[in-house]
């Protein structure tokens, strides 16, 4: 087998692999979303379906679009261009909420009277906020853009750095509609429950 065939059966490995994990994942977000006990664990099984059901659209446009037929010389930088921006994005909105709860030990009125905007449930979510969804997006895309100047070679992977950014980003997502619901595990740093926690592990291995 030459090197150009074995390297157009491996992409094909690589998409079948990718559609029939997003098609997977749609399956095991609709068990959640009808068959969880708890209205926030539907939530979030509806959250992932459509996570999932997007990432499975994703992938058929980049795949029609020619992507599995592309050259793959040069840098894989798309992945480090998403990551760049979550961290501005998520950066703004942990900030926002800090200056918010800070008005609120001052203030107390600024609770609103909801369980959705108290200090209690705005805290875990800015500093959360702040050193998961900032700090950690900010880690990841300058380690995926240095890695790859030092080494002087693509990124390995086809999906799999789209994977981590993407699959990163529902983690956040999750984690902070979890904390203004109510539903954490009451660890400082580590208030995401127990799925949550088995998907960013899954995200980082993978």
């Amino acid at each position: 087998m030459t090197s150009k065939t074995q390297k157009i059966a491996w992409n094909a490995l690589s998409d079948a692999m990718a559609v029939a994990g997003s098609i997977g994942g749609i399956i095991l977000g609709l068990v959640f979303a009808l068959a969880g006990q708890d209205e926030v664990i539907k939530f979030h099984g509806w959250l992932f379906t459509a996570a999932c059901a997007l990432a499975c659209l994703f992938l058929f446009m980049r795949l029609l679009d020619g992507e599995g037929k592309r050259d793959d010389t040069g840098y894989f930088d798309g992945p480090v261009r998403v990551a760049t921006v979550a961290t501005v994005f998520w950066g703004v909105i942990g900030f926002l909420v800090g200056d918010v709860i800070a008005w609120q030990l001052a203030f107390p009125v600024l609770n609103l009277d909801l369980p959705w905007t108290s200090f209690g449930r705005l805290r875990p979510l800015h500093t959360s906020g702040v050193v998961f969804a900032f700090g950690g997006n900010a880690l990841i895309a300058t380690s995926l853009y240095v890695v790859q100047r030092t080494c002087r070679a693509r990124m390995v992977g086809r999906w799999s750095p789209w994977f981590l950014v993407w699959g990163y980003q529902l983690f956040i997502v999750l984690a902070a509609t979890g904390y203004l619901l109510g539903v954490t595990q009451s660890k400082e740093y580590a208030e995401h429950e127990w799925y949550v926690d088995i998907w960013l592990n899954l995200v980082w291995v993978v």
